[in-house]
């Protein structure tokens, strides 16, 4: 590390010879975020409608990519032409902007997020093309293995750098704004405007100066890391030493216990069929990142034919990710099946789906090309985010068919519903279940939100369906009071309650919340019963100081009530309240 920091400014200096164009499209792309901030008067979405500003936030940073891109596929080539940097950068140019164009002319959302997904895919594509590009011509992916093992110590080291850098400067500036007494000081958007140089310029330069020689990457043979570390211990004056290899006698057996662990969490969850989706997602994309380094590690034992305990341990551990995968996939569809499905739930699946082609596929061909695991990852990506498979149409068609499913269910055949039929529709429905209410309320709200024009042939496009809808999805409201008190008139006794009530001791009726505080004496086990009401127009009007019923007065310093979904899928109700009771 400390060789690679002198090699630096030399390297600086070879990488505006390799990548002209890409440093300066990084210049480009810090010039672009500081005129986005010196117009920070718009909001997001103000820029999203002008034509200048949305296109400034993603042309620039990835033109600067494929001219990265193309200079390295340029040189695995041997080749200096100035022709194909010319094309694609002035490809992207026309691209970009005619994105931006039809982003800001058109005021549907479908279109709008189609094509928000196309620049998502172009930048996906430019990533894989950076990633495998000036090595796909090659018989074996030894290349692309030495290339990626040799630019991570200078993407890490370039990252130390800028975050330095970034803290030392936003020091200064900070001492500077502090000595001023102005009260729009300038420092305040130097801040920003450092950040925005660190994060587009100083970065990616210093990263790209770190980009080895395709060349070199060609030439060289892989060969296993030394992981080989040396204890000396010095005990009555005989020196003792050992050696021992920290990825296989720490990295791996901690593996091992960990993928136990998960084995042992996941069969229990599908025996119980208790599938918590999020935990059993995150536990087997970390055994992947797992999978993936030993695999990283081990590939220069991987690709000899000879048999060596680094190869059979490398494809042994491989396949341990099989299973927790498999679970997440179970638990994914059981969640859209009960839930219905949403976008992040499709992207979970499909990210499912890839993996479990590319461990088949892996197990067929034992080694499987790193170009294919790109040609297949580039095919979901393109039918996930373009074309009649696409997350918005397949969601947007499921979310429509379950609310004519449910209409259907219901009785009602006669559409568009009138907004007195919708609020009936709703309410009946949320009455008799709870959970399906719940799930159709947030489709409604999503599409209406989306303008999908699909919808209103169900409901009235006219009425506010957000509003209609709301009040059938999770609940909570809080208000809260200054904490002084003073004892009232014809009052001589108090008492400080901080008390949570549950779900059976609520009721409501005519938009009115009613609940009986038991008040239990210190010297008996008895008990005197004080009932409150709290109307919905106060929760609204977040008004709620003072509780008053025969006998008592409650001074209200903190009351919150939830409602919510419970996992058998049935509504359940709480309440939170904190404050001075007095009585008489």
């Amino acid at each position: 590390m400390l060789k690679l920091l002198k090699e630096y400014p030399s390297l600086i200096l070879a990488a505006f010879k390799r990548f002209p164009l890409a440093i300066a499209f990084a210049f480009l792309t810090s010039v672009a975020f500081s005129y986005l901030f010196t117009i920070r008067d718009y909001n997001l979405v103000s820029i999203r409608d002008h034509l200048f500003p949305f296109w400034a936030t993603f042309y620039p940073v990835a033109a600067m990519l494929i001219a990265l891109t193309t200079s390295l596929i340029q040189e695995s080539r041997k080749s200096t032409r100035k022709t194909p940097q010319i094309l694609t950068s002035v490809s992207w140019l026309v691209i970009s902007f005619t994105l931006s164009i039809l982003y800001v002319s058109t005021d549907n959302f479908g279109d709008k997020q189609s094509i928000g997904h196309t620049i998502i895919y172009i930048y996906c594509i430019i990533g894989l093309a950076a990633c495998f590009g000036p090595f796909w011509n090659q018989k074996n992916d030894n290349a692309l293995w030495f290339f990626h093992n040799k630019i991570c110590a200078p993407v890490l080291m370039s990252f130390g750098v800028t975050v330095l850098f970034i803290i030392v400067t936003f020091a200064l500036l900070v001492a500077i704004i502090a000595l001023s007494n102005g009260s729009r000081d300038p420092g305040l958007s130097a801040l920003a405007l450092t950040f925005f140089f660190s994060v587009f310029t100083i970065f990616p330069v210093l990263c790209m100066a770190g980009i080895p020689s395709i060349d070199k990457c060609i030439e060289e043979n892989p060969t296993l890391k030394n992981f080989t570390t040396t204890i000396k211990l010095k005990i009555r004056s005989k020196q003792f030493s050992f050696s021992f290899d920290c990825f296989k006698h720490i990295f791996l057996p901690l593996y091992a216990i960990y993928i136990v662990v998960v084995h042992i969490y996941d069969i229990t969850a599908l025996q119980e069929w208790n599938l918590p989706t999020g935990t059993i997602f995150s536990l087997a994309y970390v055994a992947l990142i797992c999978v993936f380094i030993i695999q990283n590690e081990y590939y220069p034992a991987i690709i000899k034919p000879e048999r060596s305990s680094e190869k059979t341990i490398a494809r042994v551990l491989s396949y341990t990710c099989i299973f927790p995968f498999v679970t997440a996939t179970i638990a994914i569809i059981q969640r859209i099946s009960e839930y219905g499905i949403t976008p992040s739930r499709f992207n979970a699946l499909a990210f499912c789906i890839f993996l479990c082609i590319v461990v088949i596929l892996d197990c067929i061909t034992k080694t499987i090309p790193s170009k294919y695991v790109a040609i297949i990852l580039c095919v979901i990506a393109t039918v996930s985010l373009i074309g009649p498979f696409s997350e918005t149409n397949i969601i947007r068609n499921a979310w429509l068919k379950n609310i004519e499913k449910t209409l259907v269910n219901e009785g009602y055949t006669a559409y568009p519903l009138s907004e007195k039929d919708t609020k009936k529709f709703f309410s009946d429905l949320w009455d008799k279940d709870g959970h399906t209410a719940s799930i159709i309320a947030y489709q409604v709200k999503m599409l209406h939100f989306q303008s999908i024009k699909e919808l209103y042939r169900f409901f009235p496009e006219k009425s506010n369906l957000s509003n209609i809808v709301k009040k059938y999805r999770s609940i909570s409201r809080t208000v809260e009071n200054d904490k002084l008190h003073t004892m009232p008139e014809n009052f001589s006794k108090f008492a400080y309650v901080d008390y949570t009530f549950k779900h059976e001791d609520l009721v409501t009726r005519n938009d009115t919340l009613f609940f009986n505080y038991p008040l239990k004496d210190i010297d008996s086990t008895s008990s005197k019963v004080f009932s409150f009401y709290v109307p919905k127009q106060n929760w609204l009007d977040k008004d709620i100081k003072v509780l008053e019923t025969e006998g008592a007065r409650f001074e209200v310093e903190f009351i919150k009530f939830a409602q919510w979904e419970n996992e058998k899928h049935q509504r359940e109700r709480g309440l939170r309240l904190r404050g001075m009771l007095f009585m008489e």
